[in-house]
């Protein structure tokens, strides 16, 4: 069985990956309708919307067109641009989650002696496609 490498799967944004990205989450739900009753046995839920978010945090620093960095996560948040995503850790046959998302919130933080660090949050705009890599 082969595992999936956390230091391969990355962010692409607008198909550039964010540079020195250190880490990253994927969040998906659904929310549940509820419906209860005099012809129902407790409560029966239903799954409805379905939403999603990514997150991430990097080193900040100065980042080649081939690149995202802190400048590009916040010129992207500035304007309100709805960015096309994919995570991925691009092995075929691998999982690939794409779509469309806002940059929704980031913070920068700057700690005396250490490298600055930066924190962003993705929020999903419209269906996330599940594939798998070609």
């Amino acid at each position: 069985m082969a595992f999936y490498e956390g230091s391969v799967m990355r962010i692409e944004i607008g198909g550039k990956k964010i540079l020195h990205e250190q880490d990253a989450t994927l969040n998906v739900s659904s929310d549940f309708k509820e419906i209860a009753s005099k012809d129902t046995d407790g409560v029966e839920t239903s799954p409805g919307k379905k939403s999603w978010s990514l997150s991430s945090n990097a080193y900040a620093a100065n980042s080649p067109t081939t690149n995202n960095g802190i400048k590009d996560i916040s010129e992207a948040w500035q304007s309100q641009a709805l960015v096309d995503i994919k995570f991925t850790d691009g092995v075929g046959g691998n999982m690939v989650y794409q779509g469309q998302a806002y940059i929704e919130s980031f913070s920068i933080k700057a700690t005396t002696d250490e490298a600055v660090t930066f924190d962003y949050s993705l929020k999903g705009n419209g269906e996330l496609t599940i594939a798998s890599n070609s």
